[in-house]
This record gives structure tokens, sequence and C-alpha cells, in this order.
């Protein structure tokens, strides 16, 4: 027979896994929207991250859009993301030549 505590264990533990994975799509929202402020381009288009292991907590993503400064004429740019899942932190360069594909 099943004691009372592990019962109220297996019940108590059953909700938690199901917001682990709510929690990892406000992660990736919260790194997607990120990392378009971080690459400031206009209409901006973003990859599906590349999730790194918990030891470097890092996402990667691709974004797309066109340069906002008027010395670029329109000029589509395409900018490397990383986004840091424990700080909420955010770098973005310029990734000339990547296709993400």
């Amino acid at each position: 027979m099943v004691s009372r505590a592990i019962l109220v264990a297996l019940l108590v533990a059953a909700p938690a896994m199901a917001s682990t994975e709510a929690a990892w799509q406000a992660s990736a929202r919260n790194g997607r929207a990120a990392c378009i402020a971080a690459a400031r381009l206009l209409r901006p288009t973003v990859s599906a991250p590349v999730g790194f292991s918990d030891r470097t907590g890092f996402d990667a993503m691709l974004v797309r859009g066109i340069y906002p400064q008027k010395f670029m004429k329109g000029a589509r740019g395409t900018m490397l993301c990383l986004y840091d899942r424990r700080t909420h932190r955010t770098e973005a360069v310029e990734a000339k030549g990547w296709s993400g594909k």
C-alpha cells in the first residue's frame, strides 16, 4: 500500500511538471523579444532558438530584417543574437553570410 506521504508528493509534483513546459515557452518568448530589441532591425523575423545546455544557459537565434539607417537604403541584414536564460541579457552582432538553414 502506498503511504499518504508518497501519494501527496506525487500529486504535488504533477503540476510542477506541467508548468515546466509553460516556463520553457515563456523563456523562448522572452528570448525572441529580447533578441528582436537587441538586433534593432525593421520588420524582424527570428529563427527558432538553438538552446545550449544549462551549463552555459544560452539560446542563439538569427534575426533578419532591414537596417533602419537611411544611408543603408533599405539593405537587409542578419544579426546573430545570444540570449542568456539566467540573466535575460542579450547581445546581437552582425552575422553577414549566415543563412541558418
